[in-house]
C-alpha cells in the first residue's frame, strides 16, 4: 500500500517509544496521525511536536485505554470524524510483567492479556468494520514481539500474550487479503523504547503502579541501549509498502526461532 497524503494513520501506544516513531514516520510522508495513548499528556506532546516541525498532515492526540474496548470505539469515533477514513492502523500498545507463571496474581495475568492481547482485539473490533465499508485499501499492523516466536523464560503472561498476537495476525492476513486489508506483525527485539517501565500506567483495578523490579534492572539497560524506535518505525513502513507478514528487527532472536522450528520438526519426525 502507498503511503502519503491524503492518507491517514491510527497509532495506539504513540505517545512514547516504537509508537512515537512510527507516529513521525507516517507523518513524515504527509499522512494525517492519529496519536493515541493511556497518557493523554504524553500523546498531546507527540501531536503537538509532529504540527511544530511543519511537515505532514495534520495530528491528533487522543486519550485512549486499549483495553477498553469502548475507549477504543472512542478512538475510532474521534479518527473517522477527523479524517473521514483511516488508512493504517498499527495496534502498538503494549506492557510487560517479568514474573514466572507460578509467581503471576490473577491481577497480573489480566493487566498484561488486557492490554497486550486484548488491546489489539479491541482495535481490529471498532475499526475493521469501518475499514471494511469505506471500501478502500487499508493496512494493520500489530505490535507482538520476538517473544511471539519463541518464548524467553521469565515473563509468563508477555510470552502468552505475544504469541496469540502472532496468531491472529496469521490469521487476519489470510482472512482480510480478498478485502484488500493487508495485515503485518511486528516482532521486535531490543529497542530502545520504555516498555520495561510499563508498569508505571498499571491501573488501580488491577494492582495500580509498580517499579521496576530488581531483578529486570539489566534488561532495562540492555533495553535502554537497543535499537532506536525509528529504525524500527522505518522497517513497519516498508513492510506495509511491501504488505510483508513479518517484521522482525534483530538477527541475534534467530537462534530462538530456529530452536522452536527444530522442536516442532523433531516432533513430526517421532
Amino acid at each position: 500500500m502507498e503511503l502519503g497524503p491524503g492518507r491517514t494513520a491510527v497509532v495506539t501506544g504513540g505517545g512514547s517509544g516504537i509508537g512515537e516513531a512510527l507516529c513521525r514516520a507516517f507523518a513524515a510522508t504527509g499522512m494525517n496521525v492519529v496519536v493515541s495513548d493511556v497518557d493523554g499528556d504524553a500523546a498531546s506532546g507527540v501531536a503537538g511536536a509532529i504540527a511544530d516541525a511543519g511537515a505532514g498532515g495534520r495530528a491528533i492526540a487522543v486519550r485512549t485505554d486499549v483495553a477498553d474496548r469502548a475507549s477504543v470505539k472512542a478512538l475510532a469515533d474521534e479518527a473517522f470524524a477527523a479524517f473521514g477514513s483511516v488508512d493504517a492502523l498499527c495496534n502498538n500498545a503494549g506492557v510487560v510483567s517479568f514474573r514466572n507463571a507460578a509467581d503471576m496474581s490473577d491481577a497480573d495475568w489480566d493487566w498484561v492479556m488486557s492490554v497486550n492481547l486484548g488491546g489489539v482485539v479491541n482495535g481490529v473490533t471498532q475499526f475493521l468494520p469501518r475499514l471494511i465499508a469505506q471500501g478502500t485499501e487499508a493496512h494493520i499492523v500489530n505490535t507482538a514481539s520476538s517473544a511471539g516466536l519463541f518464548a524467553p523464560p521469565g515473563m509468563a503472561s508477555y510470552v502468552a500474550s505475544k504469541q496469540a498476537v502472532v496468531g491472529l495476525s496469521e490469521h487476519l492476513r489470510e482472512d482480510l487479503a480478498p478485502l484488500d486489508i493487508g495485515v503485518s506483525v511486528l516482532c521486535p527485539g531490543g529497542v530502545a523504547t520504555r516498555i520495561v517501565e510499563a508498569g508505571r500506567n498499571r491501573p488501580d483495578a488491577l494492582g495500580g503502579p509498580e517499579d521496576v523490579p530488581a531483578h529486570a534492572e539489566p534488561i532495562r539497560q540492555g533495553i535502554a541501549a537497543g535499537m532506536p524506535p525509528e529504525d524500527v518505525a522505518a522497517r513497519v513502513l516498508d513492510a506495509i509498502r511491501a504488505n510483508a507478514l513479518y517484521v522482525v528487527t534483530h538477527e541475534d532472536t534467530r537462534e530462538g526461532v530456529e530452536a522452536r522450528l527444530a522442536e516442532m520438526r523433531a516432533a513430526f519426525a517421532r
